[in-house]
């Protein structure tokens, strides 16, 4: 009698396993602070054995900071052209965008993008800083105005009220859908239009 074949498991390539860990401890960093979350429970939610998470990350801390990167980016869909509107119209029709892309991605990127702004050390600040300047040149580009530096400073100013704004909607229903439109696009359009002072 001959026995059956043991199941072949699959090998995921290094990238695929990493975006796996990444994805399956996103939860727990959701719900707790990172010194209250263990490596055996990031092992165990990702379901590797402990030594793969310092292999694709050197550290825990390596790990949370992967996990913000991958969380407060804000999330890229397409945007249709709107370079024959007028200036407030491309404005509001962004800021909708963003909206729409915040309640598909939902309370995880909201509540990752609120968590990370509380935390004072210097490597996730770098990520956050990162996250603001791509959005702000995405919102410049989408809007139809140049990716000036002065420009792009503006629109990463504001990009904590973007959050608080869409945290305030989506999380404490403060604010109505309308409600966050009308304030950041009046928002956008100030800091975008404002002449520059000497």
């Amino acid at each position: 009698m001959t026995s059956s074949p043991s199941p072949v498991r699959s090998r995921l390539e290094p990238d695929e396993r990493r975006r796996q860990i990444i994805d399956a401890v996103r939860p727990l960093y959701l719900a707790r602070a990172f010194n209250d979350v263990s490596t055996a429970e990031l092992a165990a939610a990702a379901g590797v054995a402990r030594g793969l998470i310092n292999h694709y990350f050197g550290s825990k801390r390596d790990l949370f900071i992967e996990v913000m990167r991958s969380s407060i980016r804000m999330p890229e869909s397409e945007l249709p052209d709107l370079s024959h509107l007028p200036l407030p119209d491309r404005v509001r029709l962004t800021m909708d965008w963003i909206l729409q892309a915040a309640e598909t991605y939902g309370q995880t990127w909201v509540s990752v993008s609120g968590a990370a702004n509380l935390h004072g050390d210097s490597d996730l600040q770098v990520v956050v800083d990162e996250a603001d300047d791509h959005a702000a040149r995405l919102t410049l580009d989408a809007i139809g105005l140049p990716d000036d530096p002065h420009l792009v400073a503006r629109l990463r100013a504001i990009a904590p009220l973007v959050k608080s704004v869409c945290r305030e909607w989506l999380v404490r229903e403060t604010l109505t859908r309308a409600e966050a439109l009308d304030l950041l696009t009046d928002t956008v359009l100030l800091f975008a239009t404002k002449e520059k002072t000497s």
